[in-house]
């Protein structure tokens, strides 16, 4: 008789333990998905913009998009007017003095 008891006490707290666990998982889960992992910042900048742009401003990116012949020919005489990746790169320990 005494086995038989200790039995279904296993049972029981299988039983528990098992309905523990699912609780626990299933909170995981609403948990996951519900979180999100996108910063204040983050969702500022998603944020959706005004598809209507002003014709002021089209006219505007029209006008400076047209170089003139000196400023052609300038660009294309001169290519070392770029800077190059060596001239404005610069390691922090060559621009940082310690006090």
């Amino acid at each position: 008789m005494k086995k038989f008891k200790l039995g279904k006490d296993i049972l029981i707290l299988t039983i528990i333990t098992f309905i523990t666990v699912l609780t626990w998982v299933g909170f995981e889960v609403w948990l996951a998905a519900t979180k999100t992992t996108i910063t204040k910042v983050t969702q500022e900048q998603l944020a959706p913009i005004n598809p209507n742009v002003p014709q002021e401003v089209i006219e505007s990116l029209k006008n400076n998009l047209i170089l003139s012949e000196e400023e052609m020919r300038e660009s294309v005489s001169s290519p070392s007017a770029l800077p190059t990746a060596t001239e404005s790169s610069q390691t922090s320990t060559e621009s940082a003095t310690l006090e």
